[in-house]
């Protein structure tokens, strides 16, 4: 598919402007020479609004959506500390929405990260007891929620962004138009990764990316592409990953394709947002090396990966690496952060961040690779 073909599929799409963009892709010179590599950050920690991060580019299809249907409010769910929900109560005051989140957890989670930033923004703010992020109670409990605001007069704009929905295929189109960005910026550097590596939560992230990156077929389209799973398992999150690419393609008008893709569990630990010793340890190199930094819960575990594959050789001298820094620094800020990071190489066990789900607490050292041909 030609690159104005693509651009103009993702232009029929309604979008309120909110990222700083492009962010920057920025070569890690010390690691680089540290590691032997030629090492690049694709720099979506700099998106801009609220301590940025990829929901920012999610938020911005979801609020344009919004914003076309005349809503009022945007309701939505995810974890505690989760990103997308601050990112969420940000993109609300740019646009005038007021914003409500359905938090997996309980009131007696402590008021730092990601949760302070939701009450200074103004989000209503509800826990419900489930850890399960797939649970159907959620979604009921959300769709009460929805019909209680609307007796009140409100008009809500419900963002669940898992399965075949609407709202999932907007934020996974939201990198598409990433992939394109990247795709222009490898040009001009003159690079051509050979792998690249994500962190991968519910999957859209990598989805929108192995889309537009199949579609385009440019630098990037030989690349060797990671997700590294921080939640869920890759035989949980391999299916999730399809379901987003699929809706976002029939939503784009164009066909389902991806490259050969690896999912990697090996770096999740016992569960989402339990910080492991290689996460803590890419941290701090990251940290000291390149003033670059990543989190316990997603980044910190992408680039343990990508660490170890260098020691494994499975990323060879002098190769050219994509990292995608995909933010959530406000997760740093939680004592139990702080407390992994100061503590947790002197610990046997790994130390909980942001509440383990403790449905899947065995630790994962598979990796799968899959293709899936159309």
């Amino acid at each position: 598919m030609s690159l104005s073909s693509l651009k103009q599929a993702l232009d029929l799409l309604q979008r309120y402007r909110l990222a700083s963009l492009p962010t920057p892709l920025e070569p890690a010179h010390n690691l680089s020479r540290e590691l032997n590599i030629d090492l690049w950050i694709k720099r979506d920690d700099l998106t801009g609004l609220a301590f940025g991060g990829n929901k920012i580019r999610k938020l911005e299809y979801l609020i344009g959506d919004a914003c076309q249907q005349q809503a009022t409010m945007l309701l939505t769910t995810a974890a505690a500390q989760s990103n997308f929900c601050r990112a969420a109560a940000a993109a609300g005051c740019k646009a005038g929405l007021r914003v409500a989140l359905l938090l997996r957890g309980s009131m007696d989670e402590s008021q730092e990260g990601n949760l302070l930033l939701n009450r200074l923004l103004g989000a209503e703010v509800r826990f419900i007891d489930e850890s399960d992020p797939y649970a159907e109670t959620i979604f009921a409990y959300l769709l009460a929620w929805a019909e209680e605001e609307r007796a009140r007069g409100e008009r809500p704009y419900l963002a669940y962004l898992h399965g075949g929905s609407r709202a999932g295929a907007l934020a996974t189109a939201a990198y598409v138009q990433a992939a394109i960005e990247l795709e222009e910026q490898c040009h001009v550097a003159g690079i051509e990764p050979k792998h690249a590596y994500v962190a991968v939560g519910s999957g859209s992230t990598l989805a929108g990316l192995l889309l537009g990156v199949a579609s385009l077929r440019g630098r990037l389209a030989r690349a060797r592409i990671v997700g590294v799973c921080v939640g869920a398992l890759p035989p949980v999150v391999e299916p999730k990953v399809w379901e987003f690419l699929e809706a976002t393609a029939t939503l784009l008008g164009i066909s389902p394709v991806a490259p050969e893709f690896a999912l990697d569990g090996s770096q999740r630990g016992p569960g989402y947002g339990v910080a492991t010793s290689a996460a803590v340890a890419s941290i701090h190199r990251a940290a000291r090396r390149e003033a670059l930094l990543l989190n316990p819960v997603y980044t910190g575990k992408a680039f343990a990966a990508l660490l170890e594959d260098v020691a494994r050789g499975v990323v060879g001298p002098g190769e050219t690496v994509l990292f995608v820094n995909t933010g959530g620094e406000p997760l740093l800020f939680t004592q139990s952060a702080r407390r992994s990071l100061l503590l947790a190489r002197e610990h046997e066990e790994p130390i909980s961040v942001t509440g383990a789900c403790h449905h899947e607490r065995a630790r994962a050292t598979e990796r799968v690779v899959t293709r899936k041909e159309h």
